[in-house]
């Protein structure tokens, strides 16, 4: 079968996934198919409001305010107003059937309204990431049937280790974005400023904040041992941790490694799948 003939066969939200998040579509392909489709709303979702937030040519001129316009557009949909996009639909009728909690996704919304609003310190850092990516990756994992506290709690530790090793692993691309999802702190340490070209950062500065958000990562990777053996029907949730212990163990080669994951990468994230559980 062609890669034409099997994009056909995806809906377009797990297409829009495919094309802007690679890792999460790959790993949301595990789940069972009668959870995927709205795994896959509730992935296209978090990318636009994820884009919202990167502003490198606007900044400039109206700061953060046009990213708040772009926020407030998708908290308008939520509340029930009429908005042309193309996911949009699918988004409003999974909260219609009460599939997606309309709060939850608002809660999500404010999170990334306080990173544009600028991460104060480590500590807001983490409660951010935690009720943006960790919130995430816990509500697929309440898709999929997880409803024990301690694992749902395991896997958005895991969420947010994928994250923040994500965030460390493209962090040049990710400040060249005008996105900066880091604490005023490091900020501050390393003098960052917005520019119309993104926030430059010499390659020490990179090679910096790159060792700690690689420790940050390594701490929630052991937070969320708890949640790394859900069983086969249930695993989908934390294979994002397969691809983060991978990439932090290749952590000298990040600005090598191509874009695309290999098929190292793939194979663990089925091996993963195969036994129900993520070793690390």
């Amino acid at each position: 079968m062609t890669k034409k003939d099997t994009s056909s066969l995806l809906s377009l939200c797990a297409i829009y996934v495919q094309k802007y998040d690679p890792d999460y579509f790959y790993c949301a392909l595990f789940a069972p198919s009668f959870h995927r489709e709205l795994i896959f709303r509730l992935l296209a979702f978090n990318i636009e409001i994820t884009r919202a937030v990167s502003l490198p040519s606007s900044w400039s001129v109206a700061g953060p305010m046009a990213g708040f316009i772009r926020l407030q557009w998708w908290r308008e949909l939520i509340e029930g107003k009429d908005r042309t996009h193309e996911i949009a639909p699918f988004i409003c009728e999974a909260i219609s059937q009460g599939l997606l909690s309309s709060q939850s996704l608002l809660e999500l919304i404010e999170a990334k309204e306080e990173e544009l609003d600028g991460i104060k310190n480590w500590e807001h850092w983490e409660s951010l990431l935690m009720r943006s990516s960790g919130k995430i990756q816990a509500t697929i994992a309440q898709i999929l049937g997880v409803e024990e506290t301690e694992h749902l709690q395991g896997v958005a530790s895991l969420g947010v280790a994928y994250e923040v090793t994500r965030l460390a692993r493209n962090l040049p691309k990710v400040l060249a974005s005008g996105r900066c999802p880091l604490p005023q702190d490091i900020i501050d340490e390393h003098q960052l400023q917005r520019t119309d070209d993104g926030i430059p950062a010499s390659p020490e500065t990179i090679v910096a904040i790159r060792t700690v958000l690689r420790a940050k990562a390594l701490d929630y990777l052991k937070a969320g041992r708890n949640a790394r053996a859900l069983g086969r029907k249930k695993i989908a949730a934390a294979l994002p941790a397969a691809l983060a212990k991978r990439d932090l163990k290749k952590h000298h080669q990040w600005d090598q490694l191509l874009e695309k994951r290999g098929v190292g990468d793939q194979l663990a994230v089925i091996w993963s799948n195969f036994k129900g559980k993520v070793s690390f």
